[in-house]
């Protein structure tokens, strides 16, 4: 999410252009929630060997309203400090520092590389947004106002019945996509190597298809993985396994350390969650409450396509 990337078209977004998008189809949603209220994500592997962050650059599709920016979303950039404290009781975040000349973590895509944190001395945390099942409108304004970075791992089945939304919050710059599977198998390691692959490189394509993106990250659903969904990863192309050191709840954070506090690196999972599913709260109200705990904790947001 850098202002050096180009900008990158949507088949989605250049099909309006071109006269209109087809109508799409309204299809159910599962309503249990995936991987993190119930348990901490399993411990990362060793951190090891070479990888891009190419599918890390944020798009805007030509002629779009919402304009691209750079990774760190600082006050600085045009955040509006009394719109923000209005709207969500928050200040802005501060400014991410310059992101590592060489990345904190490189990848090996011969034996994609498992992390649930970045190695850094700077109090930066990294916000990440799981699957896809509640689509809210406000939430797309609370990124443009907010203007941090986000990567959202996501799964076919939880954003078909609205691809439009997610080419809107791509749109806004800010966000980038990454791979969650196609159906959101909660246990890859009870499918055998091709129902794997067919997986996760199926929704590379599908990926690819509505957003023109090339994942390189793989986060499992429920965190729960094996050698053979490594093996799996490799062969579709991917080249990292992302999990994550702390979940969001409704409105608290679950911690995979006694001292219940954010450490330098962490990796925050959340959920695309609504008031089915949050208990009447919604999805912006829970990411108002993990960006307080953040910001209470001395903490700012930046970009893990810039560290991995």
């Amino acid at each position: 999410m850098t202002d050096n990337q180009p900008a990158r078209w949507t088949r989605r977004g250049f099909g309006r252009i071109l006269g209109g998008a087809a109508g799409l189809a309204t299809l159910g949603s599962f309503s249990s929630a995936c991987g993190g209220s119930s348990g901490g994500s399993p411990a990362a592997g060793n951190v090891a060997a070479s990888g891009s962050a190419g599918a890390g650059a944020v798009n805007a599709v030509a002629g779009a309203s919402a304009s691209s920016s750079s990774g760190s979303g600082s006050a600085g950039g045009g955040v509006d400090a009394d719109l923000l404290m209005q709207r969500y009781g928050l200040k802005p975040f501060a400014a991410a520092p310059a992101a590592p000349a060489a990345k904190a973590i490189t990848l090996d895509p011969q034996n994609p590389t498992v992390f649930s944190k970045v190695p850094t001395a700077e109090k930066i945390c990294f916000v990440t947004i799981d699957d896809g099942i509640d689509k809210d409108p406000a939430f797309i304004q609370m990124v443009k106002d907010f203007q941090i970075p986000i990567t959202c791992s996501l799964a076919d089945t939880l954003i078909k019945d609205d691809y439009a939304y997610f080419e809107k919050l791509y749109e806004t710059g800010y966000v980038s996509y990454q791979n969650h599977t196609v159906n959101h198998p909660l246990s890859m390691p009870s499918l055998g190597y091709q129902e794997q692959l067919d997986e996760i490189a199926g929704q590379q394509t599908k990926l690819h298809k509505e957003y023109g993106v090339t994942p390189y990250i793989f986060r499992p659903p429920g965190g729960n993985y094996d050698s053979v969904t490594r093996e799996a990863c490799r062969a579709a192309g991917l080249k990292g396994m992302m999990l994550w050191k702390e979940a969001m709840e409704i409105q608290d954070m679950e911690y995979q350390t006694s001292d219940r506090h954010l450490q330098t690196g962490d990796i925050i999972l959340c959920h695309f969650r609504g008031p089915a599913q949050l208990k009447g709260e919604t999805m912006v109200k829970m990411m108002t409450h993990l960006y307080s705990h953040i910001q209470s904790q001395g903490f700012t947001v930046a970009d893990v396509t810039q560290y991995v």
